[in-house]
């Protein structure tokens, strides 16, 4: 009896867990615990890119893409939305897209930062994660971005985009034509769709370009049911992509 009594409080512990676990409230004092913040060198107020981890639940893609743009006067605004959570990843179903929006409502008392020039930027589900986030998070007294960088996007499911922001915000989508998780589940072509049917939406495809292109190093990773997905840097599709985020963001914000 006291063995099934135990028992019963084990699977009702568990339970709870489970629920507080999926529950969370995600604070401004969490977030703020979790913000890197990393600015140009000089005076005056920058735009601001904030930024969406991938599956993996790392910033070292951030940090890198950071780096250069403060190379061209844009700060950037790193959320580890993983740590946040307790977790090292940001597991399958996972949805983080308030992170962003208090991220934005923190950064408004910076006197170093133009909360109303900022883009969002993410990497693979982080890439959903910033394509999502603007129906939901930024309206009302938070003014939409100016832009949407979605690296490598994923996350619905097979065959599927999700949804696109609507204008004023201008969405770029980038995919490698080597891209082992758009073989899986074809969602570049859903993003190219996307891309025809919404004019503030544009898609680039990427030559010779893998999942996590813009990564530091090669590896394989496993997604989509078990399959492979091979990651290997690739500089002539970063440079590309600098390449259109600068053209953009330069007209856009009068840099």
């Amino acid at each position: 009896m006291l063995r099934r009594k135990f028992s019963v409080f084990i699977l009702f512990s568990a339970l709870f867990l489970v629920s507080a676990c999926a529950t969370l409230t995600i604070t401004p004092e969490m977030v703020q615990k979790n913000l890197s913040v990393v600015i140009p060198d000089g005076a005056g107020k920058f735009p601001v890119v904030i930024f969406y981890q991938g599956t993996g639940g790392d910033t070292r893609r951030a940090e890198k893409w950071a780096s250069w743009f403060k190379t061209i006067g844009v700060a950037s605004a790193i959320v580890d939305n993983a740590r946040m959570r307790n977790r090292t990843r940001n597991p399958t179903g996972s949805m983080y897209t308030e992170d962003g929006a208090l991220a934005w409502d923190l950064l408004k008392d910076n006197p170093k930062i133009d909360t109303t020039r900022f883009a969002l930027m993410g990497f693979s589900r982080g890439g959903q994660q910033a394509l999502e986030a603007c129906p939901r998070y930024f309206e009302g007294k938070r003014v939409p971005p100016g832009f949407v960088f979605a690296l490598y996007p994923g996350g619905w499911g097979p065959d599927s985009c999700g949804t696109s922001p609507k204008k004023p915000t201008k969405v770029h989508i980038f995919f490698g034509d080597r891209d082992d998780v758009d073989r899986y589940d074809r969602i570049s072509p859903s993003c190219l769709s996307l891309a025809k049917r919404n004019d503030n939406v544009e898609f680039h495809e990427l030559s010779g370009a893998t999942h996590g292109y813009d990564d530091i190093h090669s590896y394989t990773f496993q997604c989509c049911k078990g399959q492979s997905v091979h990651v290997e840097p690739n500089t002539e599709a970063v440079e590309k992509t600098k390449s259109i985020i600068e053209k953009v963001i330069k007209a856009g914000w009068n840099l």
